[in-house]
């Protein structure tokens, strides 16, 4: 049997230590989808394998580093966090375990690591949400260390269904798949007219112009997730209207999936210029709870993705949140059933693994 280390480096966690983001979610997941295929050996930090579902942390070891979200991060702190990671690597790299080492979690500084370090001759195999990093002179050369890293690596899992890369072979596959026992209890029938904004609300989230549209339009929306910048949470509730409700909070799993069951809609404010070329959890799980994404075109059409569009935020008007959306919810049940179902995840992760 062959052997795979699945590796998270970052170890992202609030200033309680509960982690954050969807590091524990495909962590368990594609433990799970392959786990009969391969031995698997798990290396992360202890707040990843805490969150982490007990059938999807089998063989696993603690990497030592964590990284601190929030918004005050002295320079030192932001340094000492990108040494922490480089750490993690370092040691999952010179884990003798296997040859095969897949980074299923990843962003800038792994690449750095790979350009700089190579890859200790292990074969990489990398999940990436984006297809580059930018514009400008900072993106340029970002983008150019991106393109060095990709040579020491073996394969790329792109979760974009359009994303290209020049130096290393590339296949998409989802970063979830639909779970009916998961999602099916709490996909309902009928919802409340409501909008809902989820997850962590971070810079990306052009929240500013979210308030600013659905106060013009007077719809209900409910924006519910951790802020990290105290002095935006407070700005943003100084110019919410009463049909705004803002909920500064880490959701649990129950409390994230009741909201977007019951909601006719989930806004993501994402900018056409980073979005269009990433992919987002939440705006797969719409599609598994049947609730209609409203976002830029841009990156409702770089998702590949139905649901209602806009081109600009702050302008959106309320008769698009009327539209018919059957047709949206007919796409969404094809694609749970084709694209997203967990038989074809399994199959095309143990067939690129391989290779």
């Amino acid at each position: 049997m062959k052997k795979i280390i699945l590796a998270e480096y970052q170890g992202r966690q609030d200033i309680s230590g509960k982690a954050v983001g969807h590091g524990p979610k495909v962590l368990g997941e594609y433990a799970g989808l392959i786990k009969d295929e391969y031995e698997l050996t798990i290396l992360a930090p202890r707040c990843i394998l805490k969150a982490t579902a007990p059938d999807g942390r089998a063989g696993s070891k603690v990497l030592p580093h964590s990284i601190v979200m929030k918004s005050d991060n002295s320079v030192f702190e932001k340094i000492f966090n990108k040494i922490k990671m480089f750490a993690n690597i370092n040691m999952v790299l010179k884990n003798n375990a296997a040859d095969t080492v897949w980074f299923f979690n990843t962003e800038f500084y792994l690449m750095l690591y790979l350009a700089v370090f190579g890859n200790n001759k292990k074969n990489i195999i990398c999940t990436l949400f984006m297809e580059n990093f930018g514009g400008g002179l900072r993106g340029s050369v970002k983008q150019r260390i991106f393109e060095a890293a990709q040579k020491k690596m073996r394969l790329i899992i792109s979760t974009g269904p359009g994303f290209c890369f020049k130096n290393v072979p590339y296949k998409f596959i989802p970063d979830y798949y639909c779970d009916e026992a998961e999602y099916a209890p709490y996909r309902r029938p009928v919802r409340k007219e409501q909008a809902v904004c989820l997850g962590t609300m971070g810079a990306e989230k052009q929240l500013e112009e979210l308030v600013e549209g659905f106060n013009r339009t007077g719809y209900p929306l409910v924006i519910a997730g951790c802020f990290y910048d105290r002095d935006r949470l407070a700005r943003l509730k100084e110019a919410a209207a009463d049909n705004i409700t803002i909920r500064d909070e880490y959701l649990s799993r129950e409390e994230y999936l009741k909201l977007l069951g019951e909601s006719s809609f989930v806004v993501l404010p994402y900018s056409a210029s980073q979005y269009a070329t990433q992919t987002s959890g939440v705006l797969q799980e719409a599609v598994f709870m049947d609730t209609v994404a409203v976002s830029h075109r841009a990156v409702l059409e770089g998702n590949r993705i139905a649901g209602i569009a806009y081109d600009e935020l702050k302008n959106i008007d309320r008769s698009l949140l009327e539209k018919d959306t059957a047709g949206c919810k007919k796409e969404y049940a094809r694609l749970r059933k084709e694209l997203y179902s967990k038989e074809a995840m399994a199959k095309e992760l143990c067939k690129n693994l391989s290779l």
